[in-house]
């Protein structure tokens, strides 16, 4: 038995004096503190007995003390408790009163009682939950009567750990800069692409702020300056129109907004080139063979239109041991104008490791002036280690420019040790960045380091060229903080989770209040899929859908919560052992109301076995045995989105071919044009932008002005790309 402190003595430390940091875990060897004797052989497997093993290979470094209890193995549930070997009895006394929550360490599954048999519990996480100590005792009772339902072998019972509950400190509400929301100042986005040599088809945005009777009349102007209303009366049913007058040489149109009778400015131009071939996309030439692995959205000068910042080149490299490989080169960062130009071209440099999680980026407007900063994980000077591995060196989060690239302040990024705890290499290059409204006014920079295990999350407001703190978490603050532990998701997000104007910060299967305090969390463990937005219709508020890498044992490895509480609302029913990180939520069929959610589990070796596509409610749709990473994408005219599947945009349910696209998708966002999405692919030396040819049949407010969607847009900077959701359900017109 292990214990920091001598269990026959009162602590001396009240418990409530304690960081997070100090915590005394206690640590029961289920050998010493369980019976009966008889119960078990040592080092030796029998059908009808525990094995008490010491002689594994590496059982130090699996088992704490180097010995396990071992049970028989286990094919199918067992018929009773006697049946396999023995019930055991742990019995422990001395623990210090007060509160603590229990961790079983094992493997596999276990049965538990806490009623001395009468009761069983099928247990594999190992969490027991909360339990109050007031005499000093506790009793549980420990079977191998449960198979596991998607590994079934022997069960493994290791030790028992209290780890004390200790009260959450208040921190107070933010209060930022910014008196009124800051929002980002946009034009409408007009494009236009030739449709042949006498037809152009234009789209443009409505935005929220356009009265109810805005309507809008097109401007075309010739090559020699020419330019000619060419709308009869102003639109008023879409804000898209085709030119079937179009002129064969090069030409750009303009959109005039009309309310009350009143003509507003016109808009920036947007260029035609002359000819007769048909444009479905705009292009953005790279330098020969440079490939785009995230693109960051953000108007970085200030004219209302829309920026780029790109990372480059495209391939990853994970951080955990079997994946992990040497970086070939560096990543950069370009920043390219609304036209393609290029602004700036920022090398990262050997200190951050070519992929994904060592090199988070977000594009946003943190001090209101109107002009997008870029904000990135930096490191100085070349610190690999021998192998190639970065293990030391400064660690910044750094604020550049948007428009120049010009570095404007910096903080260190959260740090590897917490709490006296030194996270391993593959737990620590974990990072992630998102920006939040903590306040409902100012958008602050979010930085987090940590997924499996321990997460940290820092937030700072950027004003006046300064990034001031707001307020620091980490997952071991929190009353039960193994049930924080590794929550993480593999995408930050901030969203106004419980209608209180706030953004609260959705780590993964955990959130964190606006002020910086645990607000709930499930549970469940480590989601691949991670969609916040509205997805029932018959529910208030915000929903979350989850696809959970961490298995389940007996259900909710796809499920719905409330974004609000947590609550889950429904649940996959069944096992699962790793659902992956193919999967969507959207609205693809419109025969189920609200939006559809599709996960698939994989079987032993981490190979797809099995895909469900199901409703808002938790009924399938249908089941599918193959895997295809399918995006959603607004492209025709109704509120169903396309499906975007090997280099194809097709509906739900149709071999019809929408449009064809070549390249990998790098996002999916309304950046231009009207309501419908662009699709973003990478190609060897281009960044292609497509947008639909496809005419509306009414119209809608710019997506990006919806707070869950711009949000959800500025996160796919980093992380994995998740399809942008909505804070309302569109209705059909």
């Amino acid at each position: 038995m292990k214990t920091p402190f001598p269990l026959g003595l009162a602590f001396l430390i009240s418990l409530s004096a304690l960081s997070a940091a100090d915590r005394p875990i206690l640590t029961f060897e289920a050998e010493a503190v369980t019976g009966p004797h008889g119960a078990w052989t040592a080092n030796r497997s029998t059908p009808d007995h525990w094995n008490l093993w010491s002689n594994d290979a590496d059982a130090a470094k699996k088992w704490s003390g180097g010995v396990v209890l071992q049970s028989p193995p286990v094919l199918v549930d067992r018929a009773s408790p006697e049946a396999g070997a023995p019930p055991l009895h742990t019995h422990i006394t001395g623990i210090p009163a007060g509160r603590y929550e229990v961790t079983l360490k094992m493997f596999r599954t276990l049965g538990v009682s806490r009623d001395g048999g009468k009761n069983w519990e099928r247990l594999s996480n190992g969490d027991l939950g909360e339990v109050v100590i007031t005499d000093g005792t506790f009793d549980l009772w420990v079977d191998d009567r449960f198979a596991d339902p998607t590994n079934p072998g022997p069960g493994y019972y290791d030790n028992l750990q209290f780890t004390p509950i200790l009260p959450v400190a208040a921190k107070p509400r933010v209060e930022g800069f910014a008196r009124e929301r800051v929002r980002e100042r946009l034009d409408r986005g007009l494009v236009a692409l030739r449709r042949s040599a006498t037809e152009v088809r234009l789209s443009w945005r409505l935005l929220v702020t356009d009265e109810a009777d805005t309507a809008f009349h097109v401007l075309r102007t010739d090559a020699a300056g020419h330019q000619q209303r060419i709308t009869a009366k102003p639109i008023t049913t879409t804000s898209d129109f085709t030119d079937k007058a179009a002129l064969p040489g090069a030409s750009s149109y303009a959109v005039l907004a009309v309310s009350k009778g009143v003509e507003g400015s016109a808009s920036p131009p947007a260029a035609v080139l002359a000819g007769d071939q048909p444009q479905s996309f705009l292009s953005i030439a790279l330098e020969p063979g440079t490939t785009v692995q995230k693109v960051g959205i953000g108007d970085l000068d200030g004219d209302g239109r829309y920026d780029y910042v790109l990372k480059t080149p495209r391939d990853s490299i994970d951080p955990y041991v079997s994946f992990w490989t040497k970086s070939p080169d560096t990543y950069h960062l370009e920043a390219r104008s609304s036209d393609g130009r290029l602004l700036w071209n920022k090398d990262l440099g050997w200190s951050i490791e070519r992929g994904i999680w060592y090199s988070p980026f977000i594009v946003f407007d943190l001090d209101g002036d109107g002009k997008a900063e870029v904000i990135a994980k930096t490191g100085e000077g070349d610190p690999r280690d021998v192998d190639g591995r970065v293990q030391s060196g400064p660690e910044w989060a750094t604020v550049f420019e948007g428009a120049t690239g010009r570095e404007l302040a910096r903080v260190p990024w959260p740090a590897s040790t917490v709490g006296g705890e030194t996270l391993e290499y593959n737990y620590a290059n974990r990072n992630q960045i998102t920006v939040a409204y903590l306040d409902g006014k100012t958008p602050c920079l979010i930085l987090e380091r940590g997924t499996y295990t321990t997460i940290q999350v820092h937030a700072y407001q950027f004003y006046g060229g300064k990034l001031t703190p707001v307020w620091k978490w980490t997952s071991l603050e929190e009353r039960q903080p193994k049930r924080w532990r590794g929550q993480g998701a593999h995408t930050l997000q901030a969203h106004d989770v419980d209608g209180d104007g706030r953004d609260e910060v959705v780590i993964g299967s955990a959130v964190i209040d606006d002020n910086g305090v645990g607000l709930w969390s499930t549970g469940l463990g480590h989601p691949d899929h991670c969609y916040v937005g509205k997805i029932m219709p018959d529910r208030p508020g915000l929903q979350i859908f989850y696809g959970m890498e961490t298995a389940q044992p007996q259900a909710n490895g796809l499920c719905i919560v409330d974004a609000a509480t947590g609550k889950i609302i429904w649940g996959l029913d069944g096992p699962t052992r790793h659902v992956h990180g193919t999967g969507f939520c959207a609205d693809v069929d419109a025969a189920h109301p609200g939006l559809e959610v599709y996960g698939c589990d994989t079987d032993l070796t981490k190979r797809f076995e099995r895909g469900w596509l199901l409703d808002a409610h938790g009924g399938v749709v249908t089941k599918t045995n193959q895997l295809v990473e399918q995006r959603p994408v607004y492209w025709d005219a109704d509120v169903q989105k396309e499906l975007i599947a090997r280099r194809r945009i097709t509906k739900y349910g149709s071999t019809e071919v929408q449009q064809e696209i070549a390249g990998t998708v790098v996002l999916v966002a309304d950046v231009w044009g009207d309501w419908r999405e662009e699709v973003f692919t990478s190609l060897p030396g281009e960044l292609r932008i497509y947008t639909t040819p496809i005419p509306a049949t009414d119209r809608r407010a710019c997506l990006m002005q919806d707070p869950v969607y711009r949000n959800t847009v500025a996160a796919a900077a980093q992380g994995y790309l998740y399809n942008p959701m909505l804070s309302y359900l569109p209705a059909k017109k």
